[in-house]
């Protein structure tokens, strides 16, 4: 029996720990995973993985003419391909795994890491959101599982279209990495330097912080804008950017911030639900957070005691907010021992059966 899993994903492969946890555990389940992904500039593919990793070159790096040349490169790379089963990362993978689905009549599982219609990035593009909810409608129900990131995007994806999603979330995997504090009280801003981040008014803050450092760690299509804004602000004295770095050598890094940042704008439906990546990987770090008021992020600093909710938008008020956290001794020991708690509960290998089991019984 061909045991053989691909996988699917036009994000950057070298950062996307979501896809890269899933590859891993697929793999430790027995499974010969191939995970597939854009062709990065300058970058050869990393054998270091448990699994192999291909990478699909395009003409075009984004817009219609990426995403239909990607997927078409998809489909054929299916075509003639021995597989068990196709994963597809994000809707934007999803129409070429669908095809070559039908077209091997194999399994087809999804898993949609945002409610990708209502990205910022489509917000006042009504045309581009409509080809997408359509895009998603036409295709989302032929996969035989549907895995997501969140309650609420489940509940969102159950009443659009008609489907019951596995919420899987994106807890970190342990790294046995020593690291240390910092001496300077430090921020942590890790993730995509995108639209409506929250990285502007992170920047912002650091004009009334005058003893704190904050790093900002990632890439993206607002980086420039953010040098230019910090450099305006003559900040470079207490803000530094990071640029991409390596999954350990992020961890690290993050290890001797005192705080981490997910000051995601409600910017639509995608943000308003989102629990990011980055949130649980602070935690795992033994790293208090400071969160948007959001549903889910507020639900889970709620939950587990792991640090401190906004209270606006306000870079002076979010300042404050932070100043009053670390001046409070009692409120910074108790999260401190609720961080390390919640270090070893959010866990990926206590999160991961939730998407081995549904795919070995859909596979055996």
């Amino acid at each position: 029996m061909n045991r053989t899993i691909r996988i699917f994903a036009t994000s950057d492969l070298i950062t996307d720990q979501r896809v890269h946890r899933t590859a891993s555990s697929l793999t430790k389940a027995g499974y010969r995973v191939i995970l597939t992904g854009r062709k990065p500039s300058g970058i050869k593919s990393n054998n270091s993985f448990p699994y192999k990793v291909k990478y699909i070159g395009c003409l075009f790096s984004k817009g219609p003419l990426f995403y239909f040349a990607f997927n078409f490169r998809i489909f054929f790379s299916l075509v003639f391909s021995r597989f068990s089963a196709v994963y597809a990362n994000d809707l934007d993978t999803l129409p070429g795994c669908w095809f070559a689905s039908i077209f091997r009549f194999k399994p087809l599982v999804y898993d949609s890491h945002e409610l990708f219609p209502d990205i910022p990035e489509l917000i006042g593009r009504p045309i581009k959101r409509l080809i997408w909810r359509i895009t998603e409608r036409m295709f989302i129900r032929r996969a035989k599982f549907v895995f997501t990131v969140s309650e609420s995007v489940a509940v969102e994806l159950q009443k659009r279209y008609n489907v019951n999603p596995i919420v899987v979330r994106n807890t970190a995997i342990k790294r046995e990495i020593e690291a240390f504090k910092d001496k300077r009280p430090t921020l942590i801003y890790q993730g995509s330097l995108n639209k409506g981040r929250g990285v502007e008014v992170a920047i912002d803050m650091m004009k009334f912080l005058t003893c704190y450092r904050l790093v900002i760690v990632g890439k993206g299509d607002v980086e420039i804008e953010l040098r230019q804004r910090m450099l305006d602000q003559k900040l470079f004295d207490r803000v530094e950017f990071a640029g991409r770095l390596e999954p350990d050598d992020l961890y690290r890094l993050t290890c001797t911030a005192w705080i981490g940042l997910s000051l995601e704008e409600d910017m639509g439906l995608n943000y308003r639900y989102a629990l990011p990546n980055k949130v649980f990987d602070y935690i795992a770090a033994q790293v208090p957070v400071f969160v948007s008021d959001l549903p889910e992020m507020r639900k889970l600093v709620e939950d587990y005691g792991v640090g401190i909710i906004a209270n606006s938008r306000d870079s002076r008020m979010l300042a404050d907010q932070v100043a009053d956290f670390f001046e409070n001794k009692e409120l910074m020991e108790s999260v401190a021992k609720n961080v390390q708690k919640a270090s070893v509960e959010l866990q990926w290998n206590r999160e991961e059966f939730k998407l081995i089991d549904p795919i070995k019984n859909l596979l055996n």
